[in-house]
């Protein structure tokens, strides 16, 4: 009888920390879209912008360049 409340417990904690999650990459998104917001009212690149969100830029000897975007997680989901 314990233990299976103490199953029942596993589960319903393990369900509480899924939620957790998406509700923690929700707030991210979010919180993302409205920077995104905000800098689509200029009509230049800012050096804000760029510390805000790329977190890096490679140049090979090649002259191609490739940007890291501190967001780039999330395009995932």
């Amino acid at each position: 009888m314990v233990q299976k409340k103490l199953q029942q417990l596993e589960l319903e904690k393990a369900e509480l920390k899924k939620e957790m999650a998406e509700s923690h990459e929700t707030s991210k998104i979010s919180a993302i879209i409205e920077q995104l917001k905000g800098f689509l009212q200029f009509n230049k690149l800012t050096s804000e912008m760029l510390l805000r969100f790329v977190d890096k830029i490679e140049v090979t000897e090649n002259k191609d360049v490739k940007i890291y975007y501190k967001f780039s997680q999330v395009e995932r989901l």
